[in-house]
């Protein structure tokens, strides 16, 4: 049986180019990087990477299978593009950037994970934003709870045409048990 966790690991050269090897991945960033011009994608720098593991207002959790890091979910606090800013609201990212532990069904304990995390944190809503030719990830969230609560269209240049940003958000009950 898999050991899935969610982990703050310390940052490394290794992780960031882990990361940085992830988010140029053609599989997968057409999927998780928004574009705004009529061109192709362009790579993501190790520039990038680091600032984006060290915003300060964004927590980085590595998705690990047995201790090996295969993805990354993140929380940030105040996004500035929420479509519905009810306070108490975590913007969730989230992506497999390892392409074995892609489709393999983890994704549903990785969003219970997140949940729990969200709980402990504080937050009372989660919103988030998935591109319209993302159908494995809606069905995902839907899945997990989420509902649709906004559409924004034309968001993203991905794979010779616009796409949709499809809105979502899943209100979290307090933890009774």
């Amino acid at each position: 049986m898999m050991n899935l966790q969610l982990k703050n690991l310390p940052l490394s050269e290794e992780l960031i180019q882990t990361v940085l090897r992830w988010e140029n991945d053609p599989a997968i960033s057409p999927f998780i990087t928004p574009h705004y011009e009529e061109s192709e994608l362009p790579l993501v720098t190790e520039g990038d990477v680091r600032e984006s593991l060290s915003n300060p207002d964004k927590r980085n959790y590595f998705i690990c299978v047995d201790d090996k890091p295969v993805g990354i979910a993140s929380i940030i606090r105040d996004f500035p593009a929420l479509l519905n800013n009810a306070g108490n609201t975590a913007w969730l990212g989230i992506f497999i950037g390892e392409p074995e532990w892609r489709s393999k069904g983890i994704g549903k304990t990785v969003m219970a994970l997140y949940e729990e995390e969200c709980r402990k944190l504080g937050y009372q809503r989660i919103e988030l934003g998935v591109f319209s030719h993302n159908a494995g990830a809606i069905s995902l969230y839907e899945k997990s709870g989420f509902a649709q609560i906004g559409v924004i269209p034309h968001f993203t240049y991905s794979q010779g045409e616009w796409r949709d940003d499809i809105r979502m958000e899943k209100i979290l009950l307090p933890d009774l048990g």
